[in-house]
């Protein structure tokens, strides 16, 4: 059996992987991995160490803290069992999250039409036609990235929002299953200026054996 391993997207500058599980399993000596309080402060004080344009405000790090324990609180809930990691290019920023995860594959359906319903390619609800590309990844092979532009649900609201996904059809021996990346923002310029991390980040997902999940548990 084989695991989706993100652990390559953490060695990216601009992204922060959330834990699912606290402590974190595998990791239950890192102080960071305790609690989402002690996770969010060392990313706050991590990412304004690193900055090497500018210095925190008085209060600039705990407000940092705070956006990033609401994400470690509520991104999670968005999509069930996904990993979710953070684009934070710059710690004023808010963060983008991006989810990621295997999605099973229903018996007797095509792989086009899997990766176009999974990235919603043909959305009726799109207010213009979503863009689609092909997107290549080293690891995954040929897949979709569809950019869409969509009105709010809810009904008093008029605010447009900007959908990305990604997805491939990962089949090695026995093994299958479709692998999705989903993000969304009301900003659509937050979306377009961190499209270039994106499909970065995209492109270091991949499905590793079950052999190298002690080395992911504990580096």
């Amino acid at each position: 059996m084989s695991w989706l391993n993100v652990k390559h997207a953490m060695q990216l500058g601009p992204w922060i992987r959330v834990p699912l599980m606290w402590p974190e399993p595998g990791l239950e000596e890192v102080a960071e991995a305790q609690t989402p309080e002690a996770w969010a402060r060392y990313f706050a004080e991590a990412w304004w160490e690193d900055c090497a344009t500018d210095k925190p405000e008085p209060g600039e790090v705990d407000l940092l803290a705070n956006i990033l324990l609401m994400y470690a609180d509520r991104a999670p809930a968005a999509f069930p069992g996904f990993e979710v990691l953070l684009h934070l290019p710059h710690p004023r920023e808010n963060p983008l999250p991006a989810y990621v995860d295997l999605v099973e594959i229903e018996e007797g359906e095509d792989r086009e039409t899997a990766l176009r319903a999974l990235t919603h390619a043909d959305a009726s609800y799109a207010i213009e036609p979503p863009i689609v590309e092909e997107f290549d990844s080293p690891h995954l092979g040929s897949g979709l990235r569809v950019l869409r532009y969509y009105q709010d649900q809810d009904e008093d609201s008029n605010e447009v929002h900007v959908g990305l996904r990604y997805a491939w059809r990962y089949e090695k021996g026995m093994e299958a299953a479709d692998v999705l990346i989903i993000l969304a923002d009301p900003d659509a310029g937050r979306i377009l200026k961190a499209l270039d991390d994106v499909d970065t980040f995209a492109r270091t997902i991949r499905i590793s054996p079950d052999e190298e999940l002690d080395t992911w548990q504990t580096s």
